[in-house]
């Protein structure tokens, strides 16, 4: 929410300069930032232009070409080295016909504005006529509705100076001036509403013209429709009060019900029918209180559309304020009669009670604060007191939602008594030092791991935004927040990679050739229409392996192989079995470097290059890879136990095959290994060779070498071969292998 400076002193009357103003809202709890903004005083003076043409005569003189009521202006000006083309500039009505002016450059906001003078003494005048303003940008939390209107956030300001609450004055009923209210309403949608005021403005001319006081402070305002002038009294009133006021022609809605005194309204669909003209003369005003969901709902769309639009009247006195205000600046405007407010009650609320037990007070503090400012400090926020002995029975008004229990209270005596009264005191107790868990002790090791590997870790938020998680996940359901902090963070995260992106931009815009981040965090996803969480790991790698290096004249890049290495070490290292690697149509990665990872049958995560179309949207240049893990299939939840380390020596044999592509060579592996599991310790690829030929018969060579050795004596020859004869057997029949 955004309020003048001008607006809040008006209603405060204070000597405070604007910084202390701001440092006793964030000592509160709202978060606070003063914004400048120059604004132009005199605008029927002044016109502000268009540069649409810029060319420089001689070292000295240079003109410009602007446009004025669709007629091309040539301004001769003193030369400036800049490039002024589609830039504006202020300059007075009588000056465009003169020949040659002076040009300054004038900060105007955030941007850049030009000042065209003849003398100096013009140009001082210019300036005096540009006025600074202060803004105040408050972050309200949402249990504090109240204040996102200027009359709430001024008597939360004169509560925190320890002064009185601002004295709104009573409104004098003279029966010369206000007539009597003849008319009955009745509305459809009164299960939204508490209670509804309404009044009547009869006789109005809307084509007269406006007044200077009021004119001035709607042609401040933003985000209004120009063509009507009514609205725009009626945005100023909801950013005073807060209160929302509905408004209709009175003789439409006479017409519909045959000019009965009863007033019914029906459907939206209707009610677009009621709106104002120019013709109008009787208007209709009424002021509801509505619920608290309904007031939640309306803030919520307009804080997606970043307007200043909240409704934050929880309280009855305000309806009749605000009706009576808008009342008055018509009348000032547009002339007309107003008459007497009536009130429409459906729904009565029990007020909140609350017991406040003094010496409770005292324990959660650690000081004593006296009963009389305790009384005088609940006074202030508007509550209703019965004394007692030991404790305070409080009445709340309507307007505090976040005043809950005992506690709230507690916490809202501290705030506007002080921080800085409660002393700090030093306290002696003895250390307990717990051990870890097994789990944690697991997760700090894998993140040495990769530390020792040369990642960096990082740690994101849990929330993200919409478009980003299309972009990666479009499989999972989004799980959205209620109350964000902003449309960034709308969204809780089903993967860690967006937030990792993100961090490998930030790197890459700091001209970071060699990037290696890792993360381990909580994502969230729905299962059976539950929210389940689960813990995972991933990393991203990009740019070059070494480089500038003496010995590497060659600067090699990341690739595919790197990153696997990476995932086994990890494995090796926890001492888990050995992981599967399969073909994956996962739609991140690219079609000919992805895959999926498993364990037995269990599929655990990805491994892959970073798609085309992704890297395109977020502008990297160069390849990316990266892997997605569940937590708890890498962390050892199993004892170690210690082997003997056999005395004999290995055999080694090699045996080259030629077999179809589509073979995985894991499953071959696995084979053979079940051939004599005591025996055959270990096999490994040795080469894979690919040829013109081969790739035509879609087949490919591979030399695997076999390792045999025995824990209890050596192996002969006869022994060793016989291992082999059954290998190759089970190659040539199982998977059609040539062997050579």
């Amino acid at each position: 929410m955004k309020f003048s400076e001008k607006w809040i002193k008006k209603k405060i009357k204070t000597n405070l300069n604007f910084k202390n103003i701001i440092s006793i809202l964030n000592n509160y709890g709202f978060e606070t930032k003063s914004l400048k903004i120059k604004e132009i005083i005199n605008i029927k003076k002044y016109k502000i232009k268009k540069i649409i043409k810029q060319k420089n005569l001689n070292n000295l003189i240079s003109y410009i070409i602007i446009k004025n009521k669709n007629k091309k202006k040539k301004i001769y000006i003193k030369k400036i080295p800049e490039n002024i083309i589609n830039k504006k500039i202020i300059i007075k009505k009588n000056k465009i016909k003169k020949n040659l002016l002076n040009i300054k450059k004038i900060q105007y906001g955030k941007k850049y504005i030009y000042l065209i003078y003849k003398k100096k003494k013009e140009f001082k005048k210019i300036k005096k006529n540009i006025n600074e303003n202060n803004l105040l940008e408050i972050n309200i939390p949402n249990n504090r509705i109240d204040c996102n209107n200027i009359n709430g956030i001024s008597n939360q300001i004169l509560q925190l100076i320890k002064k009185k609450k601002i004295k709104n004055k009573k409104i004098i009923k003279n029966k010369n001036k206000y007539k009597k209210n003849k008319y009955i309403l009745i509305l459809k949608n009164e299960k939204k509403i508490n209670n509804y005021k309404y009044l009547i403005i009869k006789n109005i001319n809307i084509k007269k013209k406006k007044n200077n006081k009021i004119t001035k402070k709607i042609s401040k305002i933003k985000n209004i429709n120009l063509n009507k002038k009514i609205s725009k009294i009626f945005y100023l009133n909801l950013i005073k009060w807060g209160q929302k006021i509905i408004y209709w022609d009175l003789d439409k809605i006479l017409k519909k019900n045959n000019n009965k005194k009863i007033i019914n309204i029906y459907k939206k669909k209707n009610n677009r029918q009621l709106n104002i003209n120019k013709n109008t003369k009787n208007i209709i005003l009424i002021a509801p209180l509505l619920k608290e969901k309904e007031i939640l709902k309306k803030n919520f769309k307009s804080n997606k559309k970043n307007n200043n639009k909240y409704i934050s009247n929880y309280d009855k006195n305000i309806q009749e304020k605000s009706l009576y205000d808008i009342s008055k600046k018509i009348n000032i405007l547009f002339g007309g009669k107003t008459t007497y407010i009536k009130t429409k009650i459906i729904n009565k609320k029990k007020k909140k009670k609350i017991l406040l037990k003094i010496n409770e007070i005292k324990k959660q503090i650690g000081i004593k604060i006296k009963k009389k400012k305790i009384i005088n400090i609940l006074k202030k926020i508007n509550c209703k007191i019965i004394n007692k002995n030991k404790f305070i029975i409080i009445i709340i008004p309507n307007y505090r939602k976040d005043l809950k229990n005992q506690d709230d209270i507690i916490e809202e005596i501290i705030k506007i008594n002080g921080y800085k009264k409660i002393k700090e005191k030093s306290f002696y107790s003895k250390l307990l030092v717990k051990n870890e868990n097994n789990i944690n002790k697991n997760i700090n090791k894998i993140k040495k791991i990769l530390t020792n590997i040369g990642y960096k870790e990082t740690i994101n938020f849990h929330f993200s935004n919409k478009k980003k998680e299309k972009i990666i996940n479009n499989k999972y359901k989004k799980i959205e927040i209620n109350n964000p902090i902003s449309k960034k963070y709308s969204i809780l995260r089903t993967s860690l990679v967006p937030g990792l992106i993100n961090n490998l931009l930030y790197n890459i815009k700091r001209q970071q050739n060699k990037i290696k981040i890792f993360e381990l965090g909580t994502c969230y996803k729905y299962n059976e229409k539950k929210i389940k969480q689960s813990k995972y790991i991933s990393a991203i790698i990009y740019g070059y392996k070494e480089k500038n290096k003496w010995y590497n004249k060659k600067n090699n890049l990341f690739n595919f192989y790197d990153i696997k290495g990476d995932i086994e070490y990890i494995f090796k290292k926890q001492k888990n079995k050995n992981i599967i690697i399969k073909p994956s149509k996962n739609k991140i990665l690219d079609k000919y470097q992805n895959a999926d990872i498993f364990i037995k049958k269990q599929k655990i995560g990805y491994i892959g290059m970073l798609n085309n179309k992704i890297k395109k949207k977020y502008s990297i240049k160069k390849k990316t890879f990266l892997f997605e893990i569940k937590l708890k299939y890498i962390l050892n939840k199993k004892k170690i136990k210690i082997k003997k380390i056999s005395k004999f020596t290995y055999n080694k044999r090699d045996i080259t095959i030629i077999i179809n592509k589509n073979i995985l060579l894991y499953n071959i592996i696995n084979k053979c290994l079940l051939i004599n599991k005591k025996q055959i310790k270990k096999i490994n690829i040795i080469k894979i060779y690919k040829d013109n030929k081969l790739e035509k018969e879609k087949k490919k060579n591979i030399t695997l070498r076999f390792y045999i050795q025995d824990n209890k004596k050596t192996l002969n020859e006869k022994n060793i071969e016989k291992i082999i004869k059954k290998c190759k057997y089970l190659l040539k029949k199982k998977f059609f292998a040539i062997i050579k």
